[in-house]
């Protein structure tokens, strides 16, 4: 027997597992993700659930959209009354997760006054049927509305050829051009063109920074806002891939600016150490030249004694000084190798100290 519905612009839908071999619990999951994903659909948000148990329970929860307050049980499937406009949104959503699910499921679709349309089945392709008989039990004006929307989702748009064919449909079932036109906006939404909806949706997934991001759960959301914006899943998936494209191309190239940089490091790191090492050559030739052979340890204290150590470093630098040619040798190797008078100073230092501890030997 055929209920009345509460209100002559909803209808009903009631969706029920059939698969008597399957885990509850794993049942009990795709019911609601089921209801979760489509509180998610624009101005779905708050869609009333009534939840149906597994045999083994006997209580009928109900609640909206995620049942927080309700005893602990495990779901069969779920009942939920929507707007006559999101039939289309609706079941092509519920299409999307019995793909996914792939579980023999009981649609009861039940459309006012008093149509109701039954399925089993575990294909999304069976599953369109329902929607294909139940527009078409839809009274006027939502008829037009859904054939609009179709031609949306199809191809995002109005093209030509589809207000061609919706001026056909508008003749059939009697409406006027001014109300056609108003139905054409409503299914079009908030976006115009299809080029708005490509801007909006590549906007929307920025949000994704690195490839990881834009992962299963992230993508069944904005799947289910390209169906609430009218963009069609082929369009959608272009604009996923051409995103996740992006940023493998912008990961590549970060990867090859950091192993460019570190290239270059590595590379201004041997040149500095080349440049140190030749000048630390050419500064021990000169300073032993400079020496006298031998060297007179009678006033050199111990190892260690650092006034000692720097009466030794000043008088073999004033030795050096004190010949223009050995001079003009230590200024010309200084600007060859390209060194700062700091970097000079404490490669100096460290020849003369390792000189000093050998003087005795020279």
């Amino acid at each position: 027997m055929v209920k009345e519905l509460d209100s002559g612009n909803s209808f009903r839908l009631s969706i029920k597992s059939l698969e008597d071999d399957s885990d509850p619990r794993v049942v009990h999951a795709g019911v609601q993700a089921l209801c979760s994903s489509i509180t998610q659909l624009s101005q779905l948000e708050q869609t009333k659930f009534a939840f149906l148990p597994s045999p083994q329970y006997s209580v009928l929860a109900e609640a909206v959209a995620h049942p927080k307050a309700v005893e602990p049980s495990l779901y069969a499937g779920l009942q939920c009354r929507a707007p006559l406009n999101k039939l289309r949104v609706v079941l092509r959503h519920v299409g999307n997760w019995l793909e996914r699910t792939a579980q023999k499921t009981l649609f009861v679709l039940e459309i006012p006054p008093s149509h109701t349309i039954t399925l089993q089945t575990n294909q999304a392709k069976v599953l369109a049927q329902l929607l294909t008989l139940g527009e078409a039990l839809l009274p006027p004006h939502e008829f037009y509305r859904t054939q609009a929307e179709g031609y949306v989702s199809a191809f995002g748009e109005l093209t030509p050829a589809a207000k061609a064919n919706l001026s056909l449909v508008q003749q059939r079932v009697e409406l006027s051009v001014e109300e056609a036109n108003e139905l054409n906006a409503t299914a079009m939404g908030p976006f115009k063109t299809l080029a708005e909806k490509y801007q909006h949706f590549r906007k929307e997934l920025l949000v994704c920074k690195q490839a990881s991001d834009l992962d299963k759960n992230f993508w069944n959301v904005m799947r289910a806002k390209a169906i609430s914006m009218g963009l069609p899943e082929t369009d959608a998936q272009f604009l996923k891939d051409e995103r996740l494209n992006t940023l493998h191309h912008e990961a590549e190239q970060t990867r090859q600016q950091a192993e460019a940089e570190a290239a270059a490091e590595a590379q201004r790191q041997h040149e500095q150490q080349q440049r140190l090492l030749g000048y630390r050559h050419q500064f021990e030739e000169m300073v032993i030249d400079s020496l006298p052979q031998g060297v007179d340890r009678e006033h050199i204290g111990p190892a260690g004694d650092q006034l000692e150590v720097a009466l030794f470093h000043q008088n073999v630098m004033a030795g050096l000084a004190s010949s223009d040619f050995n001079r003009g040798r230590l200024t010309q190797a200084r600007e060859y190798y390209n060194l700062d008078p700091q970097e000079a100073k404490a490669l100096e230092k460290t020849v003369l100290d390792e000189l000093y501890l050998l003087s005795d030997l020279l």
